[in-house]
């Protein structure tokens, strides 16, 4: 299940990733959280 997460996590993370090159710089925020949770779930 945690597998399934952090790969769920990081496709968002780079979608809000594209947005931000694309559309808009504050789309950054949510891909920084996607990315500190996705590091807080491999760390348990």
């Amino acid at each position: 299940m945690k597998d399934k997460k952090v790969v769920l996590y990081s496709i968002v993370a780079l979608i809000f990733l594209v947005l931000t090159f694309m559309v808009d710089w504050l789309f950054i925020i949510p891909a920084a959280i996607l990315s500190w949770l996705n590091h807080r779930e491999l760390m348990n």
